[in-house]
């Protein structure tokens, strides 16, 4: 049987490559791999254990936020001390059931992520995990197998995929709430259901126990009902992690360090591509806040971002190829990667796919085809145009403190109206163009006296790492509204 097993791994292989292998290539490579398998299976197994949440239950809110309630908390004092808080259901918290929204996953972790443990060691109780579109591939919770989630603040949607975590903290179910974001999954919500919401820098954040969507994307971020809660969260979590290799050598961002700094004499660009793509209510939204900038002591001026509006199709395409990849490595991404897990491998690879929502489906089919089909040249120009737009915006931010323009297009859309790949990159279009530059970004609640009633987001980009003049920027904001 290892023979036969063998013998179809070399035929595949070479399949792949279009190569023709001798009877004597065949003999030597079976020797190699018999050997170096054998060498792979002598190596111990690195087991992850944390002591497990207790009062696992599943979530029964009225807004299907949760999807697990839990009790996590350590005899730990810290910035978090008296909060209670919750997490995505794609961050591993031990002993509770993680499903990434999906009912073709059945993974129960002996670990906790490393934000898990950060947050219980700064203090605060785990109260649960948070329902979100499935595997993070959507933008309004419809796609959740464990069924939709309503927003506390608005008739539309709550945003997605960390759609749980938003309106557990906008209907005050909890006093913050992490998510993930790798085309806005955390600044969507955060717009949609009136809370604060914060991408930090890329790679400053561990993601070990965290189920990766496209990893030179992904970050994760909390979601609160204020700036200074959020700025407060988001220290505790962040800084390098030894089981995170994409952790290592990165700055820590201080973002506390923003609080009651004040935003006087900084300069600001208003996003002039954001203003023209975004509703006209919301475009008026963002003018009386910057507007309000001005008041409080700050030179704001209308800047371009060239190829501003071509980055959501940029964003799709690079996660398309990367979440197809990992899925065809079981979860696993092969390189510098984000820390491994053997349990969360053999859940990857014992999925029953047929049980993927059609959305899924359709992202592993269509994303694997379209990688195949061009010998991944889509995704090497989509990567060289990325580059491109992240000189454009660190040159713009050579001038400016900040940057500034809506969260989002619109406020949150109707139920059933994010149908066409078109309608998903319209929720994206303002989000994602700052997961392919990583730049910080923080989602801010904004309305002006004459602004549309449903929650608008103001969104507040800075350099990598600066983090802090984001968090005074936006209390600027925050104390004006």
């Amino acid at each position: 049987m290892a023979d036969d097993r063998i013998a179809e791994a070399l035929d595949a292989a070479a399949e792949t490559y279009g190569l023709t292998l001798s009877g004597a290539e065949r003999d030597a490579y079976r020797t190699e791999i018999t050997n170096t398998e054998a060498l792979l299976d002598s190596l111990e197994p690195t087991e992850f254990e944390g002591a497990p949440a207790g009062e696992v239950r599943e979530g029964d809110d009225e807004y299907n936020a949760f999807l697990y309630r839990c009790e996590l908390s350590a005899a730990a004092t810290g910035p978090l001390e008296g909060m209670t808080l919750a997490v995505k259901d794609n961050i591993a918290v031990a002993g509770v059931p993680m499903t990434c929204g999906s009912a073709a996953i059945e993974f129960e972790p002996s670990y906790h992520a490393t934000v898990t443990e950060r947050l219980v060691d700064a203090g605060a109780e785990l109260i649960g995990t948070t329902n979100m579109d499935e595997f993070a591939y959507f933008t309004t919770s419809e796609t959740c197998a464990h069924g939709p989630v309503t927003n506390p603040k608005a008739e539309g949607v709550p945003g997605g995929s960390s759609s749980g975590s938003g309106a557990a903290v906008a209907a005050g179910l909890v006093d913050a709430a992490l998510g993930t974001d790798t085309g806005g999954s955390v600044r969507i919500p955060a717009s949609y259901c009136g809370v604060v919401g914060f991408k930090p820098t890329f790679r400053t954040v561990p993601r070990f126990g965290f189920a990766d969507l496209a990893s030179s994307l992904d970050h994760i971020g909390p979601l609160a009902p204020d700036v200074e809660t959020a700025a407060t969260v988001l220290s505790a979590i962040n800084g390098p992690d030894g089981r995170d290799p994409s952790t290592d050598g990165m700055e820590t961002p201080e973002p506390t360090d923003g609080l009651d700094a004040g935003p006087d004499g900084l300069r600001v660009g208003l996003v002039e591509e954001a203003q023209s793509r975004a509703d006209e209510a919301v475009a008026e939204a963002i003018e009386a806040a910057a507007d309000e900038l001005e008041a409080a002591g700050v030179t704001v001026e209308r800047v371009s971002l060239p190829g501003f509006d071509t980055q959501p199709l940029v964003n799709a395409a690079v996660t398309a190829a990367e979440f197809t990849t990992l899925a065809a490595q079981a979860g696993q991404d092969i390189g510098v990667g984000t820390g491994y897990s053997e349990q969360w491998r053999t859940a990857v690879a014992e999925m029953d796919t047929e049980k993927l929502g059609e959305n899924v489906r359709a992202r592993l089919v269509v994303g694997r085809a379209l990688t195949a089909s061009d010998d991944s040249a889509g995704y090497v120009a989509a990567q060289n145009t990325r580059r491109q737009f992240r000189t454009v915006v660190e040159d713009r931010l050579d001038e400016y403190d900040a940057l500034v323009l809506s969260t989002t297009p619109t406020t949150a859309p109707e139920y059933g109206s994010v149908e066409t790949d078109a309608d998903l990159l319209e929720t994206i279009a303002h989000t994602s163009p700052f997961n392919l530059t990583g730049h910080p970004a923080l989602s801010v609640p904004w309305s002006g006296a004459e602004g549309p009633s449903d929650p608008v987001g103001c969104q507040i980009v800075t350099e990598w790492f600066d983090e802090a003049t984001a968090v005074a920027v936006g209390e600027a904001l925050e104390s004006r509204r």
